[in-house]
């Protein structure tokens, strides 16, 4: 019999990097027959028939207990289960395997939201401390080299076995189309002669399109001739942003195309480059989906995906992403076709080598590393 693993996730699959990863991984492992899968969740999208999914209830007010009852009821309906192995997605008491996708949650109060924690903040700081207080014989896989070093800085010595896993793409939906890149400036009223920056966010504030627009602005001023534009996806206070850019003097060269529900690997295709300055982010999978369509990326220093992000080889990494003047700088490097493609193919060559293939590869293989005979002796230890 195939050994059975337990997958704790509140949401699986759907919009967020999370979600997603738990989906394209899971639905990998179970295609191979090499487990038997069973998903613990609130809810849930996917039509995989290979995994059995068991429907995690979870108090909805007080707001402050709902991570807390997600927690202990999922502990309790797998401890009434009989499995091999427990990997979590989301953070909770204990488990064999964790995937670490969000920061320390007193960390992002703090140094992120940057304000005092409510009384939600502070059961899912408790949840934190839980986890890796019971961590010790646990593997932990932060997405992110930059993700590890916060729990590092938030909790001193780490629990168990740290190993970085990476999110994946799925290189052949977002490769490189002529024809989208043509349908979509046409829409969009671009000419083929322009450059254009796409940024790609669901929060505008918190993925710096500020910065992004005003080292735009800069650019657009140095090379006030060359046809430019930047094109805003994604949902945020437009109005605040549009204030932005009439005050920038670029409101005409800044396009704000809404949220898109299907088919964003066609703007990928329209763009020139991808901008994303974040304040923080533990990866950003929209950096690596931009990869893959051949675009060279300008990404701040405070991202997880720069662990893949060559400086001036595939793209260029701001450590001092509040500098305009830097941003223009290196955007108008872009701006020389040659440099452009010979970076582009390197963004593509990159991304290609992490597929969702690859990673669940891994993750099978760290699965069968703990579920050892040694291992499972450990387990039916009272």
């Amino acid at each position: 019999m195939a050994p059975r693993v337990a997958i704790i996730a509140e949401k699986f699959g759907g919009v967020g990097g999370s979600e997603r990863f738990v989906q394209e991984v899971t639905e990998r492992l179970a295609a191979t027959g090499h487990f038997e899968l069973h998903v613990f969740a609130n809810r849930w999208q996917s039509q995989c028939s290979a995994v059995t999914f068991h429907r995690v209830p979870r108090l909805k007010f007080p707001r402050f207990l709902r991570p807390w009852s997600f927690a202990v009821l999922s502990q309790y309906m797998i401890r009434r289960g009989s499995f091999d192995l427990v990997h979590s997605h989301w953070p909770t008491f204990k488990a064999d395997v964790f995937s670490t996708h969000g920061a320390p949650h007193g960390m992002w109060i703090r140094n992120v939201r940057k304000r005092r924690p409510k009384l939600f903040d502070r059961v899912m700081m408790m949840i934190d401390r839980r986890m890796m207080a019971g961590g010790g014989n646990a593997v932990f896989m932060p997405v992110s080299t930059l993700l590890k070093e916060r729990f590092q800085e938030e909790f001193d010595a780490l629990p168990g076995e740290w190993m970085v896993v990476h999110p994946g793409v799925d290189a052949k939906q977002f490769a490189f189309s002529e024809i989208s890149r043509n349908e979509v400036r046409r829409t969009l009223g671009i000419t083929s002669d322009a450059f254009v920056v796409l940024f790609v966010g669901m929060n505008f504030e918190a993925k710096g399109l500020d910065r992004l627009m005003r080292g735009f602005a800069n650019l657009r001023r140095a090379v006030p001739t060359k046809p430019m534009h930047l094109v805003v996806v994604g949902r945020g206070n437009v109005a605040k942003f549009q204030k932005l850019a009439n005050e920038l003097g670029i409101s005409g060269d800044v396009i704000f195309t809404g949220a898109i529900s299907g088919g964003i690997e066609r703007y990928y295709s329209a763009a020139d480059v991808l901008g994303m300055l974040s304040e923080f982010e533990t990866f950003c999978m929209v950096v690596l989906e931009a990869m893959a369509a051949s675009l060279p990326v300008v990404i701040g220093d405070q991202m997880g995906v720069k662990d893949l992000v060559r400086d001036g080889v595939n793209g260029f990494v701001l450590t001092d992403r509040d500098e305009p003047e830097v941003c223009a700088e290196r955007l108008g490097c872009l701006m020389d076709s040659h440099l452009q493609k010979t970076m582009g193919e390197s963004a593509r060559v990159t991304a290609h080598a992490r597929g969702w293939d690859q990673v669940a590869d891994r993750i099978s293989r760290i699965y069968a590393a703990r579920m050892t005979p040694l291992h499972q002796e450990e387990r039916s230890l009272p």
